[in-house]
């Protein structure tokens, strides 16, 4: 049995050898091909090798598709406001002076600006709207509890006066259908008997006043109801 087993492991001997000796043949007849048949192998050797080392970690494709999607959710949360003790004191300030109705938390918000803006037009000074030591220092010197000022609206044309309804005067209607009936007698007219002070009576008076020197007041007072009456020869009543 030893023997046996000696005379195998001359014949793989052997046989290893004469494979040696039939390759290294090949070669020195091809070296060419030899090479290039070696550089092949080796490429794939280490394709394989690769392969089997990321079975253990994560695919690079994996780690590309992930990064992008980490990123975004960092981006994606907003910052948390940040609280300013300059603020703060500003916001204080508006709401002790009756600019500012909101919560004095030195958030610097629009609330704040449209507030800051406010003072700032109501001291006269350029307006910015942005907390500032400079605003800070106005509202201190400002006094306390002021009526905010609210920016004038846009100029608007006055409404065009209204006619004013006629009227008699200080004399009833019917003694003033009597001095209309007066003046259109001697000539001053057209005037309407209506016992309304018109246009038209009150030209006509006027007319009447301008003729016999007296004063132009347009109006049937007593000394226009004497003269007409003692020119008319007519009773005023």
């Amino acid at each position: 049995m030893p023997k046996a087993m000696a005379r195998t492991y001359d014949d793989d001997a052997s046989a290893t050898t004469g494979l040696a000796g039939r390759v290294f043949a090949v070669a020195r007849r091809r070296p060419v091909d030899t090479l290039a048949a070696l550089v092949a192998a080796a490429g794939v050797a280490t394709i394989l090798v690769n392969a089997l080392a990321l079975q253990q970690g994560r695919h690079p494709a994996a780690l590309q598709r992930e990064a992008p999607a980490q990123h975004g959710a960092r981006t994606d949360a907003a910052p948390a406001p940040q609280r300013s003790e300059l603020v703060a004191q500003i916001q204080e300030a508006l709401l002790a002076r009756g600019y500012y109705d909101g919560a004095v938390d030195g958030v610097f918000g629009a609330k704040t600006s449209a507030a800051i803006s406010a003072f700032e037009q109501a001291s006269g000074t350029a307006v910015t709207g942005v907390a500032s030591d400079r605003v800070l220092a106005a509202l201190l010197v400002a006094p306390a509890n002021a009526a905010r000022v609210a920016p004038l609206p846009p100029r608007a044309e006055p409404p065009a006066p209204k006619p004013q309804p006629a009227t008699t005067g200080s004399i009833s209607a019917p003694k003033l259908m009597a001095v209309q009936r007066a003046l259109a007698r001697l000539g001053y007219g057209p005037v309407a008997i209506d016992g309304k002070m018109g246009a038209a009576t009150r030209a006509a008076l006027l007319s009447f006043e301008r003729d016999r020197k007296l004063p132009q007041t347009g109006e049937p007072g007593p000394q226009v109801l004497r003269e007409l009456k003692a020119v008319s020869g007519m009773a005023l009543e």
